[in-house]
C-alpha cells in the first residue's frame, strides 16, 4: 500500500462531521430518528440545515451512514530482540492462548544438520522477548491490505524492564467486548500486526522513561484483512428510494477508468458502498461527495442548483465545504458558476470554489489555488498545499510545489513535501534504510536545511538541503540506554561510534562514521554488516536515531532545525475523522 493511501487512512482528509448526521425528510420521524441516531453515537439533528441548498435534495436529506466508526481490535503477541530486558512471564490464559497461535501461525522446525528446533515455550521463556498486549483501531471505510498504527505494551505485573529494540512476531487482531473489570470476549479476527516498536525518543526523567520503556507503537503496522462496510442507511424504507439513490451514485462515478459497481441497494433500508480504487487515497472525500450528491439529475435543475450554492457560498456563516462538495457533484452544470467566484474578493469564496473546480479538472480553479498556497497571507494555505495534490493537472500542482520547498516558512516546506510524496514526485529522492527499519527522503531547498520526522503513520525522515548538510565537529552524544556513543574531537574527518550489544551490553571497538548527515544516518539505521573490514551498518532503530539528530542539531553539531511532526500538524491538511465512540462487530 502506498504511503499516501494509509495516509488518508489514518485522518489526513477532510471528513465533515455531519457526514454522521441522519436527518429525516418528515418532521415527525424526527424523535424516532433522534433516538436511533444517539443510539449510533452520532450527534442529533442540526438546525437550520434544512435550509441549506447543500442538503435539500441530496442523499443526505434521505440516508445517514453506517459504519463510520473506528473498530478497536486487539491481540496478545511476542517481541523479540530484548537482550537482557526481556521477561519470561506471563499469565497462564494469555500463556496457552499465545503458544497455540504461535504454532498455527509460524514453522518452528528446522531441517538444517545440527541446529535444534526452537518451541514457542523455548521464546516466551527467553529474557530476549516478552509477552506484549497489542492494540490498534481500524479506520472507517478501510479495506483489505490497509495499514493502521497499532500500540504495544508490557503486559502488567510482568519482569519485562524495556521495549527497546523490539520487534513484534506477527500477532493476529480481533474484536472484542470488555463485560466486566477483568473480563472481555474475543470475536471475529480483522487483521495483523507485526515490525519494528516505535519507543518515544524524546521521553526525560526517570519515572517518564520507565513507563515509556514499556510502550510502543509500529507505526503501520497493523493490516486489514477484510473490507470494513460502509452503508447508507435510508430514514424512510423505500426500494425504490434506494434504487434511486444506488443509480444517482453509479452513475456519478460511471466515468472511472476502473469503474465497478460503486452503490447496492441490498434493502428497502440499506446501500452498500464499495469505495472506488480512485478514491481509495481520499476515502473521506469520496463519502463526503456521495452524501452531498442531489438526487435530480434533471439539466435545468442542476443549472438552478448551482446559482443556489454559489449564492450561499458567499455567506460568512456557511457550510462552504458542504456546498464546494455539492457544486463539485453537479459535474460540468456548475462550472458557469464557479468561473464566477474563482476570482471573489472572499477568501474562502475563492477558495471553496477552486476546490470544486479543480476536482472538476477546470484550469482557472488550478490557478486559484496555486495562487493560495503562494500567498504567505491567506488563511487556507495549507489546505490549499493539500489540494494540489488531488488536481488532475499534477503538472502544474508539481511545479508550485517545487518552488514551495524553498519557502522561508518550513511549515509551508513540510506541508509541500508531504504532498509531493503522495504524488511520487522525483524531486523528493527516497532510501529505505534496513530491510524494514525507515525511509530517508533527501529535499532540495535553498532554505536554511532543516530535518524533519515523522512520528506516525510510518518510519520516515526528510532531510531538506541535505546536499550540503554536515556534522560539524567537536561533538559527542550518548544514547540514555547507552546503546549508542558518538565522538569527534575539532577538526576530524569523521566521526567515532561506539555501539553497545543488547544482549550482553559489551560495547563494540570504535567505528568510524560519516561527517555527511545523509550518509551517517544510512550507516547508523542500516542492519548490522561488515564487509572488508568496513562496517557497512549498526542497526539502530528509528526512534533512537530520531533522538540523536534531534540533540546535535539542538546543540548545533549539526547546523539545522529540527521538526517532530506534531499531532497537530494533521491540522494543515484539513480536519481529521470524527472520533466518536470505537465500533464493535461482536
Amino acid at each position: 500500500m502506498s504511503t499516501s493511501r494509509r495516509r488518508r487512512y489514518l485522518g489526513v482528509v477532510p471528513l465533515l462531521a455531519w457526514l454522521c448526521l441522519s436527518p429525516g425528510a418528515c418532521s415527525h420521524t424526527w424523535k424516532a430518528e433522534d433516538t436511533k441516531r444517539r443510539d449510533l453515537g452520532v450527534d442529533a439533528k442540526p438546525s437550520g440545515l434544512e435550509a441549506s441548498a447543500a442538503y435539500r435534495d441530496t442523499i443526505g436529506s434521505v440516508a445517514y451512514y453506517d459504519g463510520l466508526r473506528t473498530l478497536s481490535v486487539r491481540g496478545f503477541g511476542l517481541v523479540v530482540g530484548l537482550g537482557r530486558d526481556g521477561s519470561a512471564d506471563c499469565p497462564k490464559p494469555i500463556y496457552d492462548q499465545l503458544v497455540q497461535k504461535l504454532y498455527k501461525r509460524h514453522d518452528f522446525s528446522t531441517t538444517v544438520v545440527g541446529e535444534r528446533n526452537v518451541t514457542p515455550e523455548q521464546l516466551i521463556r527467553d529474557r530476549d522477548t516478552a509477552v506484549v498486549l497489542v492494540r490498534g483501531e481500524i479506520p472507517p471505510g478501510a479495506t483489505a491490505g490497509t495499514a493502521f498504527d497499532v500500540w504495544v505494551s508490557a503486559i502488567p505485573g510482568t519482569q519485562t524492564r524495556s521495549l527497546y529494540g523490539a520487534r513484534l512476531y506477527s500477532t493476529e487482531l480481533e474484536t472484542f467486548r470488555t463485560v466486566g473489570p477483568q473480563t472481555t470476549l474475543s470475536g471475529k479476527v480483522m487483521g495483523e500486526a507485526s515490525g519494528l516498536v516505535f519507543l518515544n525518543p524524546f521521553a526525560e526523567g526517570e519515572a517518564t522513561t520507565q513507563t515509556t520503556a514499556l510502550e510502543g507503537a509500529v507505526l503501520s503496522g497493523g493490516r486489514v484483512w477484510y473490507d470494513r462496510e460502509i452503508r447508507l442507511v435510508l430514514l424512510q424504507p423505500s426500494y425504490a428510494l434506494a434504487r434511486r439513490v444506488q443509480d444517482r451514485i453509479n452513475d456519478q462515478f460511471a466515468h472511472l477508468a476502473d469503474y465497478r459497481r460503486v452503490a447496492d441497494a441490498i434493502s428497502p433500508s440499506y446501500v452498500r458502498l464499495r469505495v472506488p480504487e480512485a478514491y481509495r487515497e481520499d476515502t473521506a472525500h469520496f463519502l463526503g461527495l456521495v452524501r452531498c450528491l442531489c438526487l435530480n439529475q434533471d439539466a435545468t435543475f442542476a443549472a438552478t442548483r448551482a446559482r443556489e450554492l454559489g449564492q450561499e457560498l458567499v455567506r460568512p456563516d456557511a457550510r462552504h465545504a458542504d456546498l464546494a462538495l455539492c457544486l463539485e457533484g453537479l459535474g460540468r452544470a456548475a462550472v458557469p458558476m464557479l468561473d464566477e467566484l474563482y476570482a471573489h474578493p472572499q477568501e474562502h469564496v475563492s477558495f471553496h470554489a477552486a476546490a470544486a473546480g479543480l476536482r472538476l479538472g477546470e484550469n482557472l480553479a488550478v490557478e486559484t489555488m496555486v495562487a493560495h498556497a503562494q500567498n504567505p497571507a491567506n488563511t487556507f494555505r495549507f489546505q490549499a498545499i493539500r489540494a494540489l495534490g488531488f488536481t488532475p493537472h499534477l503538472a502544474v500542482a508539481k511545479i508550485t510545489l517545487r518552488r514551495l520547498l524553498d519557502d522561508p516558512d518550513p511549515r509551508v516546506q513540510a506541508g509541500a513535501y508531504e504532498t509531493l510524496l503522495k504524488t511520487n514526485d522525483v524531486t523528493v529522492q527516497t532510501r529505505i534504510i534496513g530491510v524494514d527499519n525507515f525511509a530517508l527522503d533527501l529535499v532540495p531547498t535553498r532554505q536554511r536545511p532543516f530535518i524533519y520526522a515523522r512520528r506516525s503513520e510510518e518510519r520516515r525522515l526528510a532531510l531538506f538541503g541535505a546536499g550540503g548538510l554536515a556534522c560539524e565537529p567537536p561533538l559527542f552524544y550518548r544514547a540514555p540506554n547507552g546503546v549508542i556513543t558518538m565522538t569527534a574531537a575539532a577538526g576530524d574527518d569523521h566521526v567515532s561510534l561506539l555501539r553497545m550489544v543488547p544482549v550482553d551490553g559489551t560495547m563494540s571497538p570504535p567505528i568510524p562514521g560519516p561527517l555527511d548527515v545523509a550518509a551517517l544516518v544510512t550507516l547508523l539505521g542500516s542492519d548490522p554488516l561488515a564487509q572488508r573490514q568496513e562496517v557497512l551498518g549498526v542497526g539502530l532503530d528509528y526512534g533512537t536515531i530520531v533522538r540523536l539528530l534531534y540533540h546535535l542539531c539542538q546543540d548545533q553539531s549539526i547546523p539545522a532545525e529540527f521538526m517532530l511532526e506534531q499531532p497537530n500538524a494533521l491540522e494543515l491538511f484539513g480536519p481529521t475523522l470524527p472520533a466518536g465512540r470505537p465500533e464493535s462487530e461482536l
